[in-house]
């Protein structure tokens, strides 16, 4: 097993804060000018602008770069719009046509929410995809619905099976929300995203041990190790790999590619990755009355509250603390320092210049805020 060498990692880049609503007319402005409509631009800035407000820059405008490159290439589609290929009621197939990820994701999120409230439940399985972003914010779109809501999309293969060294599954996170509650689950299948390690590698810090292996299928703290030929590992071993084999499984349902065979997006822009998503969604009202079940999940958060020590730290459930990191920063989102060369440079290539820093540094990380 390897060890963290004898020099010491630098600790977080610190964050510089920004206008929210500022950031996300230039995230708009540049998505527009790389070939999507701007109504296409306002869906993909809405997604980005959503985790960067809930203190996860992996998954915000930071996939900026990255989506101007796709678009460039080829792999996204500007003009492609997406089609149900299937309509069974409850249950609808969509082909994203490689779509903007978020473009495809709302539509389908939306389309589950109406099913759903026609039928109880509704479905909608996705292919020809691209990268949506945040899981969490198609939850909170079928929360905002009215709906108990499960979000899922697979991805290129990064993390190895359990005893396995080689990469075989994506990350592919899911997510969870529930209507009228602060309640979010927004999480990763691996010990942690991809994209964690990547910032770490960029900003010199070291990862836990459990996070991943190395090319030679030893544990390691250094995400450089990791990302050059390593694999990440599966959260709670055969448990996340499950979670994630399952999301895989739904994604071979809608037709789309699993993980082993999805293009990486960074590796090769050119070609649309056909990722599979899958949004559920349950309407309350179909089951009991509306307010017998919001004081149920009341309940149940409350008794989750209770568990925290007289005079301890606060016991919270999945979204809480993002919530507070949000309320935090008010109308400001904060990026951390290795992001701003990419964010600045896209900007100027295309001629919309990045926004001047907005106010003094706003606090760490939803867990420090919380």
């Amino acid at each position: 097993m390897t060890t963290r060498d004898d020099r010491r990692t630098a600790p977080a880049a610190p964050g510089r804060a920004f206008d929210a609503a500022a950031v996300e007319s230039w995230a708009r402005a540049i998505l527009a000018r790389a070939g999507l409509t701007a109504e296409d631009a306002g869906l993909v800035a809405g997604s980005l602008l959503f985790a960067d407000r809930r203190g996860v820059p992996t998954h915000g405008v930071a996939r900026i770069p990255l989506y101007v490159r796709r678009l460039s290439a080829g792999g996204i589609s500007p003009g492609a719009r997406p089609v149900i290929v299937c309509d069974a009621g409850a249950l609808c197939v969509m082909d994203g046509h490689a779509a903007a990820g978020a473009v495809t994701g709302v539509q389908a999120a939306r389309l589950a929410a109406a099913r759903a409230r026609r039928h109880g439940v509704g479905v909608t399985v996705v292919r020809g995809g691209n990268d949506f972003g945040a899981a969490g914010y198609y939850a909170a779109l079928l929360a905002a619905g009215g709906c108990v809501g499960l979000a899922a999309c697979n991805s290129d293969a990064v993390m190895c099976a359990p005893g396995g060294t080689s990469p075989v599954l994506g990350t592919n996170p899911l997510a969870f929300a529930v209507p009228g509650t602060s309640l979010l689950l927004d999480m990763a299948t691996s010990a942690a995203a991809h994209g964690k390690i990547a910032h770490a590698a960029a900003e010199g810090r070291a990862i836990p041990a459990g996070w991943g292996l190395d090319a030679s299928g030893q544990d390691t703290t250094d995400p450089r190790q990791v990302l050059d030929g390593g694999c990440v590992l599966p959260a709670a071993g055969p448990k996340g790999f499950g979670l994630a084999l399952l999301i895989d499984v739904m994604a071979v349902l809608a037709g789309a590619r699993p993980s082993p065979f999805i293009p990486g997006a960074e590796s090769e822009p050119g070609l649309p990755q056909n990722l599979g998503m899958l949004f559920l969604a349950i309407y309350p009202g179909h089951c009991l009355e509306p307010p017998a079940f919001q004081a149920g999940v009341a309940d149940l958060i409350g008794a989750v509250h209770a568990t925290g020590a007289a005079g301890g730290r606060r016991v919270m459930v999945p979204g809480e603390p993002e919530a507070a990191y949000g309320a935090s920063l008010g109308d400001r989102i904060r990026l951390p320092g290795h992001l701003l060369a990419g964010l600045v440079r896209v900007g100027r290539e295309m001629g919309v210049p990045f926004p001047d820093v907005n106010g003094p540094e706003p606090a760490g990380t939803p867990e420090e805020v919380s």
